[in-house]
């Protein structure tokens, strides 16, 4: 019965060829507007997650530390937080005048005035804005501590653009979705109402819905497989071309890709099956 199904929504695109092309070029459109922030949104999280594993919190230490202090505060460090690594005060001051590039300007400075630190590179768990800043509050209550950075600002901004690229990607994809919805509509309303003869003597010979829809909602279906794989050739040509300017920008992986025709084929089937409940009710009346 599929094979029938299959043969004769194949038969219905090659009949009406001009209208399943214009549903499959609008199709194309709106799914390449939704791969292109798709591919944004992955190469956004693959840079942020290769900046947020650069964040550190830098916990600077008092200047009476022991020892025995400082050995037990970085078990404990490491315990809760992450790695720490020590940074003594000449070790931060060589790395301070190498930043500086210039040692004239140093040369005033007799005593060091860097304390001793402790960077801490931070589990996955804590590099969010938030979990940093509450990690810092109770890192700075421990008595060997004198303060605590991590560029809250920096980490904030960075956050904040995820959740906006995040929130971007949710609401094209929702458009998109409206817009499949709408095309597959209009386009299946079309389809049935030219064979609107055929379909009402298959009512009136007892046919059920489900039975004269099922070709329709294949041609969707193949329509819109269509037109997610060419939205992602397009998608693909794209990232090539901008890839020569844009180092490190990459395509989506496979299972990206998938779910991308997947969710795609999904809401076709959704919308085409609720759209001939509607029109085949609309013709039975």
């Amino acid at each position: 019965m599929n094979m029938f199904h299959w043969r004769e929504a194949w038969r219905l695109f090659r009949s009406h060829r001009g209208l399943a092309i214009t549903g499959v070029v609008s199709l194309v459109a709106a799914l390449t507007l939704c791969g292109i922030f798709v591919l944004l949104d992955h190469n956004a999280r693959q840079a942020l997650h290769a900046i947020g594993d650069r964040r550190e919190m830098v916990v600077y230490l008092k200047d009476d530390v022991s020892d025995s202090q400082l050995e037990a505060l970085q078990a404990r460090v490491k315990e809760l937080y992450g790695e720490p690594t020590y940074v003594s005060p000449k070790q931060a001051w060589a790395e301070f005048s190498e930043q500086i590039g210039d040692p004239d300007l140093l040369s005033g400075v007799d005593d060091n005035p860097l304390p001793a630190s402790l960077r801490v590179r931070l589990k996955p768990e804590l590099l969010s804005f938030a979990a940093m800043e509450q990690a810092a509050q109770q890192v700075l209550q421990f008595p060997e501590v004198e303060d605590v950075r991590y560029g809250a600002e920096y980490v904030r901004r960075l956050d904040d653009f995820s959740a906006g690229m995040r929130l971007a990607t949710i609401v094209v994809g929702a458009l998109v979705a409206l817009a499949i919805v709408l095309v597959l509509y209009n386009t299946l309303r079309l389809t049935v109402l030219a064979r609107r003869q055929q379909v009402e003597i298959m009512l009136r010979l007892g046919a059920s819905d489900r039975f004269i829809a099922t070709p329709y909602v294949f041609e969707a279906l193949i329509q819109t497989g269509m037109a997610a794989v060419a939205a992602l050739l397009l998608t693909f040509v794209l990232q090539q071309a901008l890839a020569a300017r844009l180092t490190g920008l990459t395509f989506l992986p496979w299972t990206s890709a998938l779910a991308f025709v997947g969710g795609a084929l999904v809401v076709a089937w959704a919308a085409s099956a609720a759209a001939l409940t509607r029109i085949l009710r609309v013709i039975g009346s």
